[in-house]
């Protein structure tokens, strides 16, 4: 697992996709569970009749290509940081809450 995910995943919590017409929650208790969640919310967007990934030649590891080929290959790893790189753009948000324990 690359190093700065292993670090962000690394503790139980609720995966939340802030989408356009609600948000989305997971609760994730493994590293394995936060790319689940991701692979599952990517597979939904890529394959949406109006998907509005495209592929932008100056940032191909975002575009609607290098989403494909991640599901081709089930890699969810990649699935994560791929949704993670686009969490700045509208409706795909991405965030994680990681509640208080006792």
């Amino acid at each position: 697992m690359r190093k700065y995910m292993a670090r962000r995943l690394s503790s139980a919590g609720i995966l939340t996709f802030k989408e356009k017409h609600g948000d989305r929650y997971f609760v994730c208790n493994t590293p394995e569970d936060y790319c689940k969640a991701a692979m599952k919310i990517l597979k939904e967007r890529a394959s949406e009749k109006f998907c509005w990934y495209y592929d932008d030649p100056k940032d191909p590891d975002t575009g609607l290509t290098r989403a494909k080929e991640i599901i081709e290959t089930n890699d969810l790893e990649a699935a994560f940081e791929f949704l993670d790189l686009r969490s700045d753009w509208e409706y795909e948000g991405m965030d994680i809450e990681y509640p208080e324990t006792y």
